[in-house]
């Protein structure tokens, strides 16, 4: 089975993007593969084919990407098919920022040991779809818009699903500060919360985020910190749903029986953890080599 490297997404238009890919030197028969382009708006899919089969090419352009909205950010991979034995083999996923350079990726590797092992509790994102198809219960064709925001089907969206598949991620969610606003026509429970993250997943705004104890958030803002251009860091602002929104509606399946919300390390003694039972004596080896070190 031969292996892709270096695949890459360029392009300076409105228009297009130019995704390239290489493979290792084999002496396999390139004309017995056939290679696929696939994309999507968030990290954990759903992927939609745009390319393919195309047998011993390496570059396509992508004609038909929605580049209008500043906050959307395009996914790629490439699959490569072997049809005579049935075998896959996938890219690493990339986008047009391109891959972090070695500090960059060092900062990535130590905030995500950061957020998932000390500081962070788990949450689930569920990123927003911005285009695909129109919601056929509440979109008006004439009218070029919805006409219910409490649509079920596209959750206030506009379109069918509404959301992306949900990715499961620690963060450290900063706790807000409660407030009633009560007039004579309504009433309110306004809360906004920061929570902060490594730089995966993406997170944009209108994207919405349920953290351990079900809590729904929608996000308004995000920031951060990059090196070239690549984020290391994630700060994002969000404002709690009202009780009743739509958005409680969205399903979100969990196993709760083995739901750890924190690090297991946050919940024994630091000082002796075999005592405790809950690691082995080169527990350490194990847990650095999950986040890319060589123990």
């Amino acid at each position: 089975m031969i292996t892709l490297k270096n695949v890459r997404v360029t392009g300076f238009s409105r228009y297009y993007y130019d995704i390239y890919w290489e493979i290792e030197n084999t002496r396999s028969d390139l004309q017995e593969y056939e290679f696929y382009v696939e994309r999507s708006e968030a990290e954990a899919g759903p992927w939609v084919q745009m390319a393919g089969p195309l047998i011993d090419r390496f570059y396509i352009r992508d004609n038909e990407v929605p580049l209008i909205s500043a906050n959307r950010t395009l996914f790629y991979r490439v699959k490569v098919r072997h049809p005579m034995s049935g075998k896959v083999e996938y890219s690493d996923i990339v986008d047009r920022w391109g891959k972090e350079d070695k500090i960059a990726a060092e900062i990535i590797r130590l905030e995500t040991m950061l957020f998932q092992e000390f500081v962070g509790t788990v949450g689930w994102l569920f990123p927003r779809r911005t285009f695909g198809q129109r919601c056929p219960q509440c979109w008006d064709e004439v009218l070029q818009k919805r006409i219910d925001d409490q649509c079920p089907t596209c959750f206030g969206t506009g379109f069918s699903g509404g959301y992306h598949y949900p990715i499961q991620f620690f963060a450290q969610v900063d706790e807000s500060e409660m407030t009633e606003q009560a007039t004579v026509h309504d009433h309110n429970q306004q809360r906004m919360f920061r929570f902060r993250c490594p730089a995966s997943p993406e997170v944009r705004p209108m994207d919405l985020f349920i953290d351990s104890h079900n809590r729904r958030m929608r996000v308004v803002r995000v920031g951060g910190t990059t090196r070239l251009l690549v984020t290391v860091h994630q700060e994002i602002d969000a404002v709690a749903l009202q009780p009743g929104s739509i958005e409680d509606s969205v399903p979100l399946h969990v196993d709760e029986e083995d739901l750890q919300t924190a690090g297991w390390r946050n919940y024994v003694n630091a000082q002796c953890l075999e005592s405790a039972g809950v690691t082995p004596t080169d527990a350490l080896g194990p847990l650095l080599g999950a986040y890319g070190y060589d123990p």
